[in-house]
Formats: structure tokens, sequence, C-alpha cells
């Protein structure tokens, strides 16, 4: 808004936010989701981080303010290279027997080996992070992004594969011996794109085939367990295979689910997203700044 109206304010405004965090500066670059404000001064009201519920696109909007700005505003990059290091430390775990790699959460100072399906955009994300790393997609950096990219992404589609319609539930919890179980109270599936999301980020970058191919089995699994007569329906039971969709459909199904499915077979996409678009949090394509018109 500020670039096309020329209303500057727009833009400031909201940038003042990020400026306000980056001041708290977290030795880890990890943000517990929950701040209070007292007399100016922000603090931490709590200690859980996750990159699930309540924190997720903090950590996108991290990497994509720097995109979509021409990779000018180097703070936005430096927070985003910063978080992901104390992820790394922190947080990126391995299952046992079959060494799934998954991200878990932290409650004070303790891990909660969860994963929230809200998780699994960040395979996309880091392979962004990797592909448009300032020091090179060769470097140690990026290298060590693109493979965590890689593997939490097959994690997130074995999450799927493993059910028995073939969709993930809300969140997975690590076991040690068992890999991950459904969450306790979350066996169902809301139409959540976070998944299709990375599938398609991946093939965008690598062209892999294999993110087609895991695509193409969740677009199926949806049409067969989710599709209604008006529409499609989110599931109660992701391991139920007699039971019919739910009446209800986020808005998000159309939004990205189907967007991200469509993007990720479409052969003759505009999409670049190394050179010309950035997607926000809810997958609406824009072009990056240099290449708005005032």
């Amino acid at each position: 808004l500020g670039k096309v109206t020329g209303k500057s304010e727009y833009a400031t405004k909201s940038e003042h936010v990020f400026d306000a965090l980056r001041a708290m500066n977290p030795e880890n670059g990890l943000y517990p989701y929950s701040i209070r404000e007292s007399g100016g001064q922000l603090t931490f009201a709590n200690q859980k981080l996750t990159f699930g519920a309540m924190s997720d696109s903090y950590y996108e909007y991290m990497l994509k303010m720097w995109l979509q700005g021409g990779k000018t505003e180097s703070k936005y990059r430096e927070m985003y290279d910063h978080a992901m290091q104390g992820m790394h430390d922190e947080l990126v775990q391995v299952s046992s027997p079959s060494g799934f790699v998954f991200l878990a959460d932290k409650n004070n100072g303790k891990l909660d080996t969860k994963m929230d399906h809200l998780a699994c955009f960040m395979g996309g994300l880091l392979a962004l992070g990797a592909y448009t790393d300032p020091t090179g997609l060769d470097s140690a950096r990026a290298q060590r992004d693109l493979k965590t990219a890689k593997a939490l992404t097959y994690t997130c589609y074995q999450t799927y594969a493993q059910m028995g319609t073939g969709i993930a539930p809300e969140f997975v919890q690590f076991v040690a011996g068992q890999d991950f179980v459904v969450g306790r109270g979350a066996p169902h599936y809301l139409l959540r794109p976070e998944t299709v999301e990375s599938f398609f980020v991946l093939y965008h970058l690598t062209k892999d085939p294999v993110y087609r191919e895991w695509g193409w089995e969740v677009f199926q699994a949806i049409e067969r367990y989710c599709r209604a007569d008006g529409g499609y329906g989110s599931l109660h039971n992701v391991q139920d295979t007699t039971k019919g969709p739910d009446n209800k459909m986020e808005s998000f199904f159309l939004a990205e689910t189907l967007k991200y499915l469509y993007l990720l077979f479409d052969p003759d996409t505009e999409i670049d997203l190394l050179n010309k678009h950035v997607f926000n949090t809810e997958a609406h394509p824009m072009r990056i700044l240099p290449l708005v018109s005032s």
C-alpha cells in the first residue's frame, strides 16, 4: 500500500512492530509468542517456543519482508538467519526408529515433541531462505537449511501417508521407538495447506518430481475423503475411513490448499519465487516492490 499510494505511513507503522520486536533481541533469535507491554516496555509473557500455532507467520515474514523489499533491508534477513540458527540448535529433533526430522516445541525450557501441521510450512520457507542466502546456495548455512527443508517436508508427507485416509491430523506427537502418533485430541483435518505449500515451493526451486508425486497422493486423498456435494469438508478423524466430511470448509482451503496444489502441477505458471514474487502467509502472490510502480 505504501508503494502504490505513495503514503509511506502504511509501511512505517507496520514496520515499527518489527523494530520493537527486534529490539527485544532474544539470545537464540526465537520469540515466545506472548508479549506484554507496560510503560512502553515490551517483555515476554510466556516461555513457549514453537513454529506452529501463534508463532508461525512471524518467522515467515522475517524472510519474506526482506525478499519483498528487494533484499535491501538486511535487518529482516539477519533476524531470520538468527532464528534459523536458534531453531537448529534447540528445536530440530530426529525420531526413532525411522529418523524423521521434526520441529519440537519448547515450554519453559522443556522440549515437547509435538509438531503441528501448521509447522509444515517450514520446509518451503527454509528452502526459499537457502536459495536466496546472501552467502550463496553452496554455503554451509544454505546447504544446512536446504537439507533440513527436505527432511522436514518428507516428515510432513509421512504424517499423511501413514494415516488411514492418507491425510494428516492437526498435530502429531513424536514418541521414542514409535516415530509419531496422532496427537491427543487432534485426529481432525481442517483442510490445511502447509504441507502442499512446501511441496510447491520445493518443486518450484528444485524441480524434483517427488514433490509432485506426493502432492498428487494428497490431492487424491482429499478428493476421496473430503469432497462433498457443495465443496469440501474437514475430517473428524483422519484414521476413520468410514465417515464422510464435516459440514465445514475453511476459507483457506480455496485460498491456499487448492491454490498451492494447482500451482504445483501448472507447467506454465508465471510465478517466479527467486526474481519476481513473494507469497504472503495466506498464499496471495505479490510482486516484489522493485517491480511495483508507484
